[in-house]
């Protein structure tokens, strides 16, 4: 039939008001889009996860409140926005660099889309960094309305105000990834990540073994894809891990995006793209610990770096093919009544729920199952009745399952097991998400005692009841849902914002860094200002051609902050000291720490940021003084000499030992760079690389030149010895070593071995 043709039928279908069957709208092809924006929360702010003491120097911090405050910055908090749209409907997957996920922060942030004029289904997930910001969890009393707040003991007193700081920054992620939307196609592979965790939960041992966890690495592939439908280049990537942020301790006083922000920055490094880490089971679940010796932020980069090989052969693997057919994205949300007679209990159990269930028990692994009855409890406050989310997500082969807390490898292998019915070849469950009510155990898991029933105010049947809703949420999924409650809470007002404290000076350095060898620690201090202004961003430049350029980290990430450079506040006179003042110094310090591999040459420190001066807030800029990086010439602090099982001389040299340094307050000051990934900084960095020469004693003989050349398989430089029987001595002069990258030793050593 012509245009024409089917233009005249419609016309007397119109004309004669024939009935016309309903239109069902069609999907259009899968778009996605990516963004990150800092969360830029005030330094100074308490850190949520773990129960903190206050120091006896606690310098005190506007943002702070019954927490200590935090002193620094070594990895920035952000939230990084995957967004979907099928032509129907849009959904926007949020990371947040958090300890968890709450109701109302996820309030504000709908609230903001809306007010810009956004439509679209969120999810929150949170990495469960313990050293990211806290303050955003509405209180849980005890016992009464009137009773101390138990929140505040693992996240400070809720804050508005930082709430709101990070809602904004957040809803501006998911605003800049719809306006990224692009054609795209996904592809799915899997890898085994068992080198990175392990089980935290030995209650549980009996129940499922010893070492039980999910160690599988899933990775979400996007590519974006021609008119085709063909991919022509990778655009982003999630990475779906279980893992506890808690390689940094409790005396940690800098935000950090902890193990999960190390393995997505590094492997967006190594990919050159935003990855996006998505919580898995990490309920029981730890990272890693380095067998080397490593920790705190080494640690995390050690882990990282390693990781991303791994990552990387996954995303290899996950390479998409041709764009499949358009096909409808589902999301739904079911709400899920929080009560004591919902939830399955008598009227025994304490309407608002219970906490330190257990703690009696706390510490005893693999114990026999405990009555209910046998546990010491303490109530909450009863609360009006409330429905929680739960988002079912599916979007290519992939269903993503939330739930509203930290559940363990046992639970959500129950929930998969719910989500086989939609036939989606990867199910996935996103822990940390949407909401938070502790631990999501089994029943018989959580009876099992331990620390994790001690945070989990719903008790042994909250689990059970979990899957219970999955399961009919999969059932009724063409049903309509109950709909969760969603809290929005008001925008703070004048008294629940917090004031900007003026510098008395215009931003000046106050120290400049110093020239040094490789494997120094450049310091540079400033006055800037006040950290509700933001923090301030110190980038690296380097003299190349006569010009200073920004230094890359990695082919699409500047040297900007942490890791590389990690950043110190200090008020003076502190909040402590003086509450009153409302003009004081607003005290940084940046380090930067060099590696062996770092290039040579001339750098600057460039430092932007606000500062509030006379009343006035403005813009600052400060350059530091040019300092020189040169080769280390004390590459061989430490050696080694061994005759192999083939008969070659071996030698290894080392760095000087680098374990990390504190001060006084538990700062890290020194060593927070991973000089090697497969050496222990306790006892040096191996030198690798490069040349050795110097004169071979035999038994007996004269004294003859040697050069030994670096094999890899055996971290050592190597060479055949001569005939014969006895002890051999190698004397090297200065300078007879050079690295790979240039570094040599100042002074003469002499290794000897016997054969």
């Amino acid at each position: 039939m012509s245009l024409r043709s089917l233009s005249a039928v419609l016309t007397v279908a119109v004309l004669c008001g024939c009935p016309q069957p309903p239109v069902t709208p069609k999907p259009s092809a899968l778009k996605a889009g990516v963004a990150t924006r800092r969360l830029d929360i005030p330094v100074g702010t308490g850190m949520g996860g773990y129960t903190r003491s206050r120091p006896a120097d606690e310098p005190g911090s506007l943002w702070a409140k019954q927490m200590p405050s935090s002193r620094g910055i070594a990895t920035e908090p952000t939230a990084r926005a995957v967004a979907f749209s099928d032509g129907l409907q849009r959904v926007v997957m949020i990371r947040l660099d958090g300890c968890i996920s709450t109701p109302t922060l996820r309030g504000r942030i709908i609230a903001k889309l809306r007010a810009a004029g956004e439509s679209a289904n969120i999810i929150t997930e949170a990495t469960h960094s313990h050293s990211a910001p806290a303050r955003f969890l509405t209180p849980a009393r005890l016992g009464s309305p009137t009773g101390s707040d138990f929140v505040a003991l693992v996240m400070d007193s809720y804050d508005p105000d930082v709430e709101n700081r990070m809602a904004t920054a957040i809803a501006g992620a998911a605003t800049d990834a719809l306006a990224a939307l692009t054609p795209v196609s996904l592809g799915i592979a899997t890898g085994d990540g068992s080198d990175f965790n392990s089980d935290r939960r030995c209650q549980n041992d009996g129940i499922y073994g010893p070492n039980y966890r999910n160690s599988t690495m899933t990775m979400i592939r996007i590519d974006a894809v021609d008119e085709s439908g063909m991919p022509t280049k990778p655009i982003a990537a999630m990475l779906h891990f279980a893992m506890h942020g808690t390689m940094l301790d409790r005396e940690n006083t800098y935000f950090s995006t902890e193990a999960n922000g190390g393995l997505e920055l590094y492997a967006s490094d190594r990919l050159g793209i935003p990855v996006m880490y998505v919580q898995g089971s990490a309920g029981d679940v730890s990272p890693r610990d380095s067998p080397l010796g490593h920790e705190a932020m080494q640690d995390i980069e050690r882990q990282g770096r390693t990781a991303a090989d791994v990552v990387a052969e996954i995303f290899a693997r996950a390479a998409p093919g041709k764009a499949a057919d358009p096909k409808a994205i589902t999301y739904v949300e079911r709400g899920v009544l929080l009560s004591r007679d919902a939830i399955g209990y008598d009227s025994t159990y304490p309407g608002g729920g219970q906490i330190q269930c257990g703690s009696d028990l706390t510490g005893e692994c693999g114990q026999p199952a405990a009555p209910p009855a046998s546990f010491i409890c303490f109530p909450l406050e009863n609360r009006k009745p409330f429905k929680t989310t739960l988002s079912l997500f599916e979007v290519g082969d992939v269903a993503f399952m939330t739930l509203p807390g930290e559940p363990s490898t046992g639970l959500a292998a129950k929930v998969i097991e719910q989500l086989k019915p939609l036939g989606q070849a990867t199910p996935l469950v996103v822990g940390y998400s949407q909401d938070h009510y502790g631990y999501i155990l089994e029943e018989e898991d959580w009876l099992h005692g331990g620390y994790e029933p001690t945070v989990s105010p719903w008790g042994w049947k909250f689990g059970p009841y979990i899957v219970g809703q999955v399961q009919t949420l999969v059932s009724t999924l063409d049903a309509g849902q109950p709909p969760p409650d969603l809290l929005v809470p008001a925008d703070p007002t004048a008294d629940e914002t917090h004031p900007i404290h003026d510098s008395p000076n215009a931003p000046k350095i106050s120290l400049e860094p110093l020239d040094g060898p490789r494997l120094t620690t450049h310091i540079l201090k400033f006055e800037g200002g006040d950290p509700g202004l933001g923090s301030p961003q110190v980038a690296l430049e380097m003299k190349v051609g006569g010009t200073f350029t920004a230094v890359q980290a990695s082919p699409t990430r500047t040297v900007v902050n942490g890791p590389e450079i990690m950043l110190q506040y200090l008020a003076n006179p502190t909040i402590n000291a003086h509450p009153e003042l409302t003009v004081r110094q607003h005290q940084w310090t940046a380090l930067f720490e060099t590696i062996p591999t770092t290039p040579t040459g001339e750098y600057r420190l460039v430092v932007t940021g606000k500062a509030k001066v006379s009343g006035a807030e403005a813009p600052y800029r400060l350059e530091s003084r040019t300092f020189t990086v040169t080769a280390n010439a004390n590459a061989a602090a430490k050696q080694e000499a061994k005759v192999l099982a083939d008969g070659r001389l071996a030698v290894t040299t080392r760095f000087e030992p680098n374990p990390t340094v504190y001060n006084s307050n538990h700062d890290v000051i020194q060593n927070y760079r991973a000089r090697d990934l497969s050496s222990d900084p306790r006892v040096g960095v191996v030198v690798r690389g490069g040349t050795l020469t110097g004169m071979l004693t035999p038994p007996g003989g004269t004294a003859a030149a040697l050069s030994l050349t670096w094999d890899n398989t055996v971290s050592a430089w190597t060479a055949a010895l001569p005939s014969g029987t006895g002890t051999f001595t190698l004397n090297v002069a200065a300078n007879g070593l050079t690295d790979a990258n240039a570094n040599t030793n100042a002074t003469a050593f002499s290794v000897s071995v016997t054969k």
